[in-house]
């Protein structure tokens, strides 16, 4: 009897909390997005969660923006964090240098692009983890820059642009690089960050 009684109580709770009820957050209110979940599958919501989280202040200070660049370049850039083996949060957060707020986005700052897409900020976490992997097993031609002064966070912690130039990555800037003309996605932009 008393596990009836248990099971009927759960159950009214349920109902009675499934209930719709007002909102507390007015309709013209933004919401902030949710915190990344550690160990989170990569989608275009985590990669978005997961650099307002880990880079609140640049986020705010507007010197890393919340898009991708142009249309499509959310897909290409999951894609190519999978074909290095970065699927989760977690496996993302592993190659962040512990100093990246300070060294990398304070080059960037002094770089003469001084912002950054999602896109771009990834791409130069990857190329600063592993920039012959990264040319060799995820780049695939997809993007084209004018030359080592478009990275200067990867410049900051001493990437081999050699790695880059013997690989392709550096073309003149002009020509038709497709719909990905540079690493962040921003086909109107000469160069990346």
């Amino acid at each position: 009897m008393g596990r009836l009684v248990a099971i009927a109580l759960l159950f009214a709770t349920a109902v009675a909390c499934g209930k719709n009820s007002p909102s507390t957050t007015p309709s013209n209110t933004q919401v902030a997005a949710p915190p990344a979940v550690v160990g989170a599958p990569l989608t275009r919501e985590t990669l978005v969660s997961f650099v307002q989280d880990r880079f609140p202040a640049a986020v705010t200070a507007g010197t890393i923006t919340l898009d991708f660049g142009s249309g499509g370049v959310d897909v290409a850039l999951l894609e190519e964090l999978s074909l290095l083996g970065i699927t989760t949060t977690t496996q993302l957060a592993a190659i962040v240098p512990a100093d990246y707020e300070t060294k990398g986005i304070g080059a960037t700052l002094r770089s003469e692009a001084p912002t950054t897409t999602i896109a771009g900020l990834i791409r130069d976490l990857l190329i600063i983890h592993d920039v012959r992997g990264y040319f060799t097993k995820a780049w695939r031609d997809g993007w084209v820059t004018t030359g080592p002064v478009d990275f200067p966070a990867p410049a900051a912690y001493g990437v081999d642009f050699k790695v880059m130039e013997e690989l392709g990555a550096f073309g003149s800037g002009g020509g038709d690089h497709g719909e990905r003309g540079n690493p962040c996605g921003d086909d109107d932009a000469d160069g990346e960050d």
